[in-house]
């Protein structure tokens, strides 16, 4: 892959992640159908093979989630849902022990069943059952609050793929209803958490592929920063008349440059003179190295002489608002 490619493509991990939810998907579609019908409650063998599927779906699960937290935080500079998923990733690491030491004393009872120390092994194999019983119960009423409370947040999620977030947020909601659902046994039925759980992955997946294919100089430009939520709204929006004014004040320092024989001029913009000085101030902090490095060199291309860094970033700010780059719905009809 050349230099270019990595520069404007989004890290493998993302797309890696997305095929790992859509064979997730696959493989909780086929154990729901092999629960329903072929399941026989009681037995060593499919026992040993439910909990085994078991953890190794909440290890997949958990690294999904962990991804996707990456994917809003770095990518979408989304995090108003991070600590929603922080809790997910708490609450799915308690059944992981919990299963996984059942799993274990499961596998040592079954070796020496039997034998002298079979007693023994029944009682530890009790023991850890009832202890990990009571943990998967807990864990489980937290992750019922905490999925439904991560899908109303995501399904407010609107700087791309907006109806699949909505799907993916009610998703989870489902996901969540149907946990508590099968929990109280309003519905004896795993197919009411499967199901939900399979279109969550599959959902979510899909968003990672579709914007992993993204040009990434493209989604960076799409994508409008996070503000204070305390912010008035209404000293965001610009009349017309001061959207004109500022833009005078750009043009003139271009004119200027170009009448003026001799030694280039450089334009240094007084940024407190900027009607939205915040939010672009906000955008440029904002800026990824490699968007950064792009605006730098737009910005640099109309001088022979080498700038300095305070010269190059002033510039970069009077692009920002000339472009108004910082503002997403500057493509919208008028």
């Amino acid at each position: 892959m050349s230099n270019s490619t990595q520069e404007t493509t989004l890290p493998k991990i993302y797309r890696t992640t997305a095929l790992t939810a859509f064979i997730y998907t696959a493989f909780i579609i086929v154990f729901a159908i092999y629960k329903q019908f072929f399941y026989v409650d009681g037995t060593w063998f499919h026992g040993f093979l439910a909990n085994g599927f078991a953890i190794l779906s909440t290890v997949t699960w958990f690294g999904i989630l962990l991804v996707f937290k990456l994917f809003l935080n770095r990518i979408l500079k989304y995090s108003k849902a991070d600590s929603l998923i922080i809790a997910s990733l708490v609450f799915l690491a308690i059944p992981i022990y919990s299963l996984g030491s059942v799993l274990y004393s499961f596998i040592q009872t079954y070796l020496t069943f039997g034998g002298e120390d079979t007693f023994d092994s029944l009682s530890s194999f009790a023991s850890t059952s009832i202890s990990s019983a009571i943990l998967l119960i807990l864990s489980n009423i937290g992750m019922i609050v905490v999925t439904v409370l991560l899908g109303n947040r995501i399904r407010t999620i609107d700087v791309i793929q907006k109806k699949f977030f909505t799907i993916l947020g009610f998703s989870f909601i489902a996901l969540g209803v149907g946990s508590a659902l099968q929990a109280v046994s309003v519905i004896d039925s795993d197919f009411i958490v499967f199901l939900p759980k399979a279109v969550t992955a599959a959902v979510l997946g899909y968003i990672l592929k579709e914007t992993s294919q993204m040009n990434y100089s493209e989604l960076s430009s799409t994508l409008k920063p996070e503000t204070n939520e305390n912010v008035n709204l209404s000293k965001v929006k610009v009349s017309s008349q001061k959207e004109s004014e500022k833009s005078e004040k750009i043009n003139v320092f271009k004119k200027k440059e170009q009448i003026n024989p001799g030694p280039e001029i450089i334009p240094n913009i007084d940024i407190n003179e900027l009607e939205n000085k915040e939010i672009i101030l906000s955008y440029f902090d904002n800026l990824s190295t490699d968007e950064l490095n792009r605006l730098e060199v737009v910005v640099a291309k109309n001088f022979t002489q080498n700038l300095t860094d305070d010269q190059k970033k002033n510039l970069v700010i009077q692009h920002i608002a000339e472009k108004k780059l910082y503002d997403h719905n500057r493509y919208a009809p008028k």
